[in-house]
């Protein structure tokens, strides 16, 4: 029988694999509406019967990493719609080629099945990190031990495609109230909400992790940070005018945002250590704002 240590290697090793089936599968789908959108020479692998074997995702999802995932719950069912997307797009790119109009039904079916790739990528990543113990058990987002790997991979896809990366840590304001005034059970409830609240407002490649407690850390990737300043501004003016129902009563609240570029020059921790500073500051300012931090100095928003 394996042992734990081999077990762990193992898992993270997938994981690895299923994190960039998925960066593979954004750039695929990227080249792909710019086609349909710009027009031009498709690529000559899009219009094949096996175009689903041809690109990236395809290669390792039908290949080797089906194989070393076997068994993964919805490993089958991916295989299955990944399929489908390619015949969807070899009709679309056909139909293109020789001058006929794209039927909104079929582009719209196109959107719909890369949105369940996408999401059952996600789902196969999420199963394993929960057996890294890397899933915040009251939220469901990411946890604190998730965050190094997850940056880790970041900062090595900044340095290969040049993208900018933020992050941000963000801290809700008196959140101390809420437990004191209303208890831990619907504090808990609030802290639930809000997570839920971030997944629904951030963009499907950002990634949430609570750090603990009412702290968690945003990752914004290919975004640089007067983008993520502008984003997470409208995200924070939006939790401000957004009353969370819970039990019989609705909570209202604030946080403070702590912005800084993933910089691979940085140690992980460093990096950390700079937006935890920058959220500090917005704190120290009152709360309820953004603090973006320049190099060492900081500019509110």
């Amino acid at each position: 029988m394996p042992q734990p240590e081999a077990l762990h290697a193992e898992t993270l090793a997938h994981l690895h694999e299923v994190d960039r089936a998925l960066a593979s599968h954004t750039q695929w789908l990227s080249r792909l509406n710019r086609q349909l959108i710009c027009g031009g020479t498709p690529s000559p692998d899009d219009l094949v019967e096996d175009a689903h074997l041809r690109c990236g995702l395809g290669h390792w999802l039908h290949g080797e990493g089906g194989t070393r995932l076997h068994g993964e719950p919805g490993l089958a069912a991916l295989q299955v719609v990944h399929q489908s997307l390619h015949g969807i797009a070899r009709h679309l790119l056909l139909a293109q080629s020789a001058g006929q109009p794209i039927a909104p039904d079929d582009y719209d079916a196109l959107v719909a099945v890369a949105g369940r790739i996408r999401q059952l990528l996600r789902r196969l990543e999420q199963e394993l990190m929960e057996r890294l113990g890397a899933v915040d058990k009251l939220t469901g987002v990411w946890n604190r031990q998730a965050v190094n790997l997850r940056l880790a991979e970041e900062v090595e896809r900044v340095q290969r495609t040049r993208q900018p990366c933020t992050i941000c840590f963000v801290d809700l304001d008196h959140f101390a109230r809420i437990n004191d005034e209303h208890g831990h059970r619907v504090g808990d409830a609030v802290l639930k909400a809000v997570a839920a609240f971030f997944a629904g407002h951030l963009r499907g490649y950002d990634t949430i992790y609570r750090l603990g407690g009412e702290e968690f850390l945003l990752c914004l990737p290919t975004t640089d940070l007067d983008q993520a300043g502008n984003l997470l501004n409208r995200l924070r003016e939006e939790l401000a005018a957004t009353g969370f129902p819970v039990e019989d009563r609705t909570i209202r609240l604030t946080a403070s945002f702590g912005v800084v570029s993933l910089d691979p020059i940085f140690f992980i921790d460093e990096t950390l250590e700079r937006v935890e500073r920058a959220q500090l500051i917005a704190r120290s300012e009152g709360g309820n704002r953004v603090c973006l931090w320049r190099d060492g100095f900081n500019s509110e928003e």
